[in-house]
């Protein structure tokens, strides 16, 4: 089942989260309380568009952050992030999510949907499937502070 995502969530996405992005491709370090304060960040900039996938048990196995924005095109959304507990990837609850979050846009007459994502190849297949494709004049660039 999927449903609006709650503030008392927020802890258990950390938790999701940190198990997820610290370990291979994205090989984080989520320690501590960074982890909450970055969903607590996403959930307070995004939480009247996000969502999270509960099993028969009410267990949250995944979320999904969307933000709302405009482009010259017209309304548009920002996949800000998605995260399937390891234990339960590769069985469609991100799928799931996309689908459901792809009704959920359609239905606020969102134009395109932008998103990040990690220079790795299950990865991108993965948003390939459903639809995306690199854009030949946007690049990410990232740079550490010293």
């Amino acid at each position: 089942m999927i449903r609006n995502i709650k503030e008392q969530d927020l802890v258990i996405c950390a938790d999701l989260l940190q198990k997820a992005y610290n370990k291979s491709p994205y090989n984080e370090n989520f320690v501590g309380d960074n982890a909450y304060q970055y969903i607590l960040e996403k959930y307070n900039n995004c939480k009247n568009d996000s969502f999270v996938f509960v099993d028969d048990n009410l267990e949250i196995l995944g979320f999904i952050f969307l933000r709302l924005s405009t482009w010259s095109s017209g309304p548009q959304a920002i996949l800000e992030e998605i995260v399937v507990k390891p234990l339960n990837q590769n069985i469609g609850i991100g799928k799931e999510l996309m689908n459901y979050s792809y009704d959920y846009l359609n239905s606020k007459g969102i134009k395109s949907v932008m998103l990040w994502a990690k220079n790795d190849e299950r990865l991108l297949n993965f948003y390939k499937k459903h639809g995306f494709s690199m854009a030949d004049d946007f690049v990410v660039m990232f740079k550490n502070s010293n």
